[in-house]
């Protein structure tokens, strides 16, 4: 069977990736958001990122510090020792979960898109993909974000082999949690990798196997562009 570019279908599919790419990055920074509200704090969401803030609790904190520097930085006892330990714990605790948060709303709808195959894969071997099982094939790919970073992970340590990594939220996890930087974002990317390769090269047709890889790069590309530098600050700056 002779292997081309399908140009109708790369339309279809670029397109499919510059939706999804933008949908990505807002629910993912969602998720972050829900998890900071059911904390209490006030969020924001921006294009690319979000904020959130508890102004008063903090304050607090920092307050203490500030009255009981000498204290703290020397370890001895103080009238707020309880107050403001429990508050840095919470605080610590809240970061890390909150950085949690976006991970794995990405992480849990690429389960639910590879639940979906897996459950319509008889029908998908009988019939070929539908419309509903490329919506699935879409959603099973948000684990790309993984074998994002571990790539990024990999080229920057190659390019600048300081130690340092990139990995977004997923190397802050892994500092928060006392692990080597790349713990997570290692681990994350390799389930990625492999959950990717099995959609490709198991799930879309061979006939679209090109034409998909290229619509892929295209329109992952092209969305990142396209929201991040031009709609993404007008819309949500």
């Amino acid at each position: 069977m002779k292997i081309s570019i399908d140009i109708k279908h790369l339309i279809f599919i670029s397109l499919g990736f510059v939706l999804f790419t933008i949908i990505g990055t807002i629910s993912h920074e969602y998720g972050h958001i829900i998890v900071a509200k059911s904390l209490g704090y006030e969020t924001t969401l921006h294009y690319g990122s979000m904020n959130y803030d508890n102004s008063s609790f903090q304050k607090n904190i920092i307050e203490i510090y500030n009255q009981n520097k000498t204290e703290i930085e020397n370890g001895t006892e103080f009238k707020q020792k309880a107050e403001y330990e429990n508050g840095v714990k919470k605080l610590t605790n809240d970061i890390l979960l909150v950085r949690i948060g976006g991970p794995l709303q990405t992480i849990m709808t690429g389960m639910i898109g590879l639940i979906i195959i897996f459950w319509r894969r008889k029908k998908i071997i009988e019939y070929g993909l539908k419309l509903f099982d490329w919506l699935a094939v879409f959603l099973s790919l948000f684990w790309l974000r993984e074998v994002f970073n571990l790539t990024m992970s990999i080229g920057s340590e190659l390019i600048k082999p300081d130690g340092s990594y990139f990995g977004g939220d997923e190397k802050k996890i892994s500092e928060l949690l006392n692990l080597w930087s790349g713990t997570v974002s290692g681990v994350l990317g390799i389930i990625g990798l492999f959950i990717s390769i099995f959609i490709v090269f198991r799930i879309v047709p061979k006939h679209l196997r090109l034409t998909f890889i290229a619509g892929g790069f295209l329109g992952g590309i092209f969305g990142f562009i396209l929201w991040m530098n031009i709609l993404g600050p007008k819309i949500l700056p």
